[in-house]
């Protein structure tokens, strides 16, 4: 039943313990024999070669648990900004998240981010402080923290006893159990008597977490007023009520590895935590609203999370084992999904099969006969669908909004030792980009590079590792060619191409006259036909603009794509036997090289319109910075103690700002870019492109 299930993300930056804390809920609640942990490598989530090798998580990985006769399903996810697309679409599979933050590091960038997505999503949230027995913590510096980066009403609903080397356990205000010196094991998770040298100041505690609750409904309120006091139903329905709107953040203190205050979160997560019954009405639309790539203005859907609702489910995370094969994991949102049916993808439009359903802890797999709503279920084997899609009934087709992904801005060529290995790369890429949401993979047209775009430097780095122990093939990265383009900056008229050529048989003859001039920019190509009086065979006109076409696919300067260009052809000359389309194609090249040589070619760059965003007090280096990459900052804002900065700035300028940026704000910058435009290249960094591409025209044949 969805009453009797509980979905969490776990989320935070990367070390704050989120893994930890993850294995030691496993472990506590009798989900896996041991404790499993990231440092030795005997993680049970954690369970990738290169997640072992990185000591860290990569990609979101799902586990379930039984405890109080709930089932929890726990998506433990990637904090590393890397890898944060897998994060981000896990938010949008579960009921609740869990907020990891690190009792000795405290608030760091993802922590903001990913608690911002929460908010925007209007998900509730339990914050975790981490490792408060470990040394150099300071449990009541982090909780001050929280406070005033994250801005959230927090509520702190656990008495620390302790801390670091010190740390005894903990005690939960909101139940007044008590979990004491030794770490809670399967069988030795029984609370025990509040200490009293702590007992006055934990239910002054109390009295400040009912003072909390009772002030968030009127009703609650009145209570309070006449009585002095809230039972402990209406202290939970309050809690309940209050961290469903938003108005109350409860505040957790836990140790994954001792392990500590584990039983007390996962009380909290079954008591607290929202049914997936009592989700809103899923937001999404008819599929054929996105026909085109456009939403059509057609009128949002709402789907209901029951499971007398038509079937529907939003696929969250692929994987693809070449053993196993594609497994697709899955939050049911609607009605019932069950094996050997067909189902919509309502992202593309195909129908799939859906194979076996199951849930599964680490590689181990759980057969099931049928997911219900609620439920968070693999799929095996689905052909074509991707992670952020959705199935549908086939009859009542529905897509789930999902949330947008952080763009892939860092991108790398690769580069190989030999050529033979290039296609076995190139579709080993493609099929991790189906796996890994944040991952993009295109060949430049105009460099003909194999080009793989990321939310990172270590995420590319990650994913060449997997490239070479999937097919054993060595490639590297590289800076990526830059996708310059060519064009005019003045006109030239009454440019003659000339092609005559004698053999034994018919020779061949062509001569075409153009004026050749600049567009505005965006302006394509234009051709005009100017011929009067039969100078040129109709039949023979295509074929001058053919020439020119192709030659302008080649470039002038440096082998680039040459645009915003028009031709007028308005005279020429033919002979009766030896002309041909092959003669008036080389005819209509020549005139297009004589031309170019005329119309002082120049380069135009990609230009990306720049969002940044760092701490206020980095805001004028982060400026000169821009200004030093020859950007142009059109405005700043401030919101809080954060400065937004607006900039264009060249591409290739930026190709390794990402850690930049993150050396000179200590990691706590970000920034979003996109290609706004094309551009003109100062003299000096033409001159470069040209001297370094080692182009030269090649000469038409006589």
């Amino acid at each position: 039943m969805s009453a009797d299930i509980r979905n969490v993300a776990i989320i935070g930056h990367k070390g704050s313990g989120k893994t930890s804390l993850a294995e030691a809920m496993l472990y506590v609640a009798k989900a896996t024999p041991k404790l499993g942990r990231v440092d030795d490598r005997s993680s049970f989530l954690d369970d990738t070669n290169e997640e072992k090798e990185h000591a860290a998580t990569l990609e979101a990985s799902v586990a379930s648990l039984s405890w109080g006769g709930k089932k929890i399903t726990i998506v433990d996810t990637p904090g590393e900004g890397s890898f944060l697309a897998e994060t981000r679409l896990a938010l949008a599979a579960v009921d609740a998240a869990l907020l990891v933050v690190s009792g000795r590091d405290g608030v760091q960038p993802v922590t903001e981010r990913v608690f911002g997505w929460c908010r925007e999503a209007k998900l509730p949230v339990l914050v975790v402080v981490t490792k408060v027995d470990a040394e150099n913590a300071r449990p009541d510096e982090v909780v001050a923290e929280v406070r005033a980066r994250l801005k959230a009403p927090i509520a702190v609903v656990e008495h620390p006893i302790g801390e670091g080397s010190s740390f005894r356990g903990v005690v939960a205000i909101r139940t007044k159990k008590a979990w004491l010196d030794k770490p809670e094991a399967p069988s030795a998770i029984a609370p025990v008597a509040i200490p009293g040298d702590v007992a006055g100041e934990v239910e002054r505690a109390r009295g400040k977490l009912v003072d909390d609750v009772a002030g968030t409904t009127d009703e609650l309120t009145e209570k309070y007023l006449t009585e002095g006091d809230l039972t402990q139903s209406e202290l939970d329905q309050g809690l309940r009520e209050a961290m469903r709107a938003g108005s109350i953040t409860p505040l957790y203190y836990a140790s994954g590895t001792r392990p500590a205050g584990i039983a007390a979160l996962l009380d909290a997560i079954v008591e607290l935590g929202p049914a997936p019954e009592m989700h809103p009405a899923w937001r999404g639309e008819l599929p054929s609203a996105r026909a085109g790539g456009a939403s059509g203005g057609r009128d949002p859907l709402e789907r209901a999370p029951k499971d007398d609702a038509p079937a529907a489910a939003f696929v969250f995370k692929t994987s693809i084992d070449q053993h196993a094969g594609r497994t697709s994991w899955v939050r049911v949102l609607s009605g019932v999904l069950r094996p050997e049916t067909s189902m919509l993808n309502a992202s593309t439009g195909i129908s799939e099969r859906v194979g076996k359903i199951s849930h599964a802890l680490g590689k181990e797999h759980k057969q099931l006969e049928e997911g219900r709503a609620g439920d968070i279920v693999a799929i095996g084997k689905l052909k074509t669908t991707l992670s952020g899609q959705t199935l549908s009934d086939e009859k009542h087709p529905f897509l789930f909004i999902a949330p947008a992904l952080p763009p892939a801005l860092f991108s790398r060529g690769v580069k190989f030792e030999a050529k033979s290995g290039e296609d076995k790369v190139a579709a080993a890429l493609h099929r991790l980009a189906e796996e890994d949401p944040g991952l993009a993979v295109h060949q430049e047209e105009a460099t003909r590079e194999l080009v793989v775009s990321g939310l990172g430097a270590l995420h590319l780095e990650i994913t060449v590792e997997r490239i070479r122990r999937r097919i054993g093939i060595d490639c590297h990265l590289g800076p990526p060619h830059i996708a310059y383009k060519e064009t005019l900056s003045a006109k030239a008229t009454g440019i003659e191409g000339k092609h005559k050529k004698q053999t034994g048989g018919h020779g061949q003859f062509g001569v075409c006259i153009i004026d050749m001039e600049p567009l505005p920019r965006g302006g394509g190509f234009v051709f005009e036909d100017a011929v009067v009086g039969g100078a040129i065979p109709r039949q023979f006109i295509p074929s001058v603009e053919k020439g020119i076409v192709k030659s302008m696919a080649r470039g002038f300067l440096a082998g680039f794509p040459m645009v915003d260009v028009k031709v007028r052809l308005h005279d020429g000359k033919y002979h009766d036997v030896d002309s041909s389309d092959a003669a008036f194609q080389m005819a209509g090249s020549k005139a297009f090289k004589a031309a170019a040589a005329k119309c002082r070619p120049v380069l135009l760059e990609p230009v990306v319109k720049l969002r940044v965003q760092v701490p206020s007090l980095h805001m004028g280096d982060i400026i000169g910075d821009i200004i030093s990459r020859r950007g142009r900052v059109t405005g700043t804002d401030n919101v809080d103690d954060q400065a937004i900065i607006n900039a264009f700035a060249p591409l290739s300028e930026l190709l390794e700002y990402e850690s930049k940026l993150k050396s000179m704000t200590q990691g706590k910058g970000t920034f979003t870019m996109s290609v706004d435009h094309m551009d003109v290249c100062p003299p000096v960094i033409q001159e470069k492109v040209v001297r370094e591409s080692g182009f030269k025209v090649a000469e038409d044949e006589d």
